[in-house]
């Protein structure tokens, strides 16, 4: 094998490595969906997943991965009481993103 065969293979390799990051982070957001945190008041990507039987969530979802854990991992998921608000990915509804009620 040629030097200039060996070049083109290294080439391939980086652009295929390239495309498959740029798919994982299309991915990653096109399936989150931008939210308000009602304890923080911050808007944030929350991926989420179907609640198991007897979870008692109305939406029928559970917080999966929200970009503000590990440091609240354990909140409330107050949030998901928007969740049939929202659209997947960046293509966020403002009204959905209105700060809530203090309370």
């Amino acid at each position: 094998m040629d030097n200039d065969a060996a070049a083109w293979i290294v080439v391939m390799l980086g652009v295929m490595a390239f495309g498959g990051l740029v798919y994982w982070l299309k991915d990653m957001v096109s399936r989150a969906r931008l939210m308000r945190c009602p304890e923080t008041g911050s808007v944030t990507f929350v991926r989420v997943a179907p609640a198991a039987g007897g979870a008692g969530n109305a939406s029928g979802v559970t917080v999966r991965q929200c970009d503000l854990w590990p440091k609240r991992k354990d909140c409330a998921q107050g949030c998901l009481v928007r969740y049939g608000e929202t659209t997947p990915g960046l293509r966020g509804n403002l009204d959905a993103l209105r700060p809530f009620e203090p309370q």
